[in-house]
C-alpha cells in the first residue's frame, strides 16, 4: 500500500478535516457522540449522500442537473398522494415513485440531448425542467403537504437493522451499485470517457444519446428515492422537499474529489463531502448559531473546493 499516495489524496485531506471538526465539537459538547445524535446525523447523511451521488453522476458526464430537488419532491408527493387518497399499497407506491424518477430522467435526457448535450446545455435545460416540475407539484398539492402517510411507509425510515438505520443501509447498497457501475461496467467507463472529452468519446463509438439518457435516468432515480426517504424520515410529504438540495448536491461530490469538469469520480468520497456539510450544519445547531449562517458557510466551502479543484487540474 502506497501511504505517500494516500497522504496526498483528496480523501485523506477531507478525512483529517472531519476528524478535526468532530474533536472540536466533542470539546464544546461532551455528548456530541451520543447514540441519539449519531443516529440523527446518519439519517440526514443518508439522504444527502444519495443527493450528492445523483449530482456526481451528472458531473461525471460533463453536465449538471439542477432539477434533482424537484424530481425528489415529485416522487415523494405523488407516491404520498397515492397512498393517502387512493390507498395504493406501500410497495407499489414506492415503485411508482421510482417510475416518476425514470420518466423525469427521460424528459431531461431527451431535452439535454436536443439542446446540445453537456455543460451549459444541461444546466439551462434542467433549470427549465426544474421550474416545470415545481409548477406541477404546486398545481397538484395547491401548496399543501401530504400528512396521512401509512405507518408501514414511515417505518422504513424510522426502523433499524441492528444499530444501523434502515435508510442508511438502503443508501449504502445504492452507492455500492454506483461504485460497481463506474468501476466494472462499460456504461460507467463510457460516462467517464464522455465526461472527459465528449468529441473523442464519440470518435471511439460512444453514443452521445445513450450516455446522456442513461446518466439522467440513473440520477433521477436516485433523486426520487432520496425524496421518498425524506418522507419516510419525517412522516409527511411537503411540496418544498428538495428545495435546499442544489447547493449540497454540488458541494458533496466536489469536496469528495469528483472533478467538476467531468471524467473523474470518487464515489465513496461523496460520503466524506456529505460528512463535512452535515457536521457543519449540525455543529451550528448545537452551538446555537443562526441557521442562516449554514447557507453562507456552505457557499464559502464550495468556492474554496472549486478553487482547489482548479489548482489540481492545472498541476495535472
Amino acid at each position: 500500500m502506497d501511504f505517500a499516495k494516500i497522504r496526498k489524496s483528496n480523501s485523506f485531506s477531507v478525512s483529517i478535516i472531519i476528524v478535526f471538526m468532530v474533536v472540536v465539537m466533542c470539546f464544546f459538547k461532551r455528548n456530541y457522540l451520543s447514540s441519539d445524535n449519531i443516529s440523527a446525523l446518519l439519517k440526514v447523511l443518508a439522504v444527502t449522500t444519495l443527493v450528492g451521488v445523483s449530482q456526481m453522476i451528472s458531473i461525471a458526464s460533463g453536465g449538471m442537473n439542477v432539477s434533482i430537488g424537484s424530481v425528489g419532491a415529485m416522487a415523494a408527493i405523488l407516491s404520498g398522494l397515492l397512498m393517502q387518497n387512493l390507498k395504493v399499497p406501500v410497495l407499489l407506491s414506492i415503485l411508482i415513485g421510482i417510475g416518476i424518477g425514470v420518466l423525469s430522467g427521460i424528459i431531461n435526457g431527451l431535452l439535454i440531448y436536443r439542446n446540445g448535450g453537456v455543460g451549459v446545455a444541461s444546466f439551462l435545460t434542467t433549470l427549465a425542467t426544474n421550474s416545470v416540475f415545481i409548477g406541477i407539484i404546486y398545481m397538484i398539492t395547491t401548496g399543501h403537504g401530504v400528512s396521512k402517510i401509512p405507518d408501514a411507509f414511515v417505518a422504513i425510515g424510522s426502523s433499524k437493522i441492528g444499530p444501523v438505520p434502515t435508510s442508511v443501509l438502503i443508501v449504502g447498497v445504492l452507492i455500492t451499485l454506483v461504485y460497481f457501475m463506474f468501476t466494472y461496467t462499460s456504461l460507467g467507463r463510457q460516462i467517464l470517457a464522455f465526461g472527459a472529452n465528449p468529441k473523442a468519446a464519440e470518435l471511439y463509438g460512444i453514443s452521445r444519446f445513450k450516455t446522456i439518457l442513461s446518466v439522467n435516468i440513473i440520477a433521477s432515480i436516485l433523486a426520487a428515492i432520496a425524496g421518498m426517504l425524506v418522507v419516510m424520515r419525517v412522516g409527511t410529504a411537503q411540496p418544498d422537499i428538495g428545495s435546499d438540495w442544489m447547493l449540497q448536491s454540488f458541494a458533496a461530490p466536489l469536496i469528495g474529489g469528483t472533478r467538476q469538469a467531468g471524467g473523474k469520480v470518487v464515489v465513496f468520497g461523496v460520503i466524506l463531502g456529505v460528512l463535512v456539510l452535515t457536521i457543519i450544519e449540525n455543529a451550528l445547531v448545537h452551538l446555537g448559531v443562526d441557521v442562516y449562517w449554514t447557507e453562507l458557510i456552505n457557499g464559502v466551502v464550495i468556492i474554496v473546493i472549486m478553487a482547489f479543484d482548479r489548482l489540481r487540474s492545472i498541476k495535472n
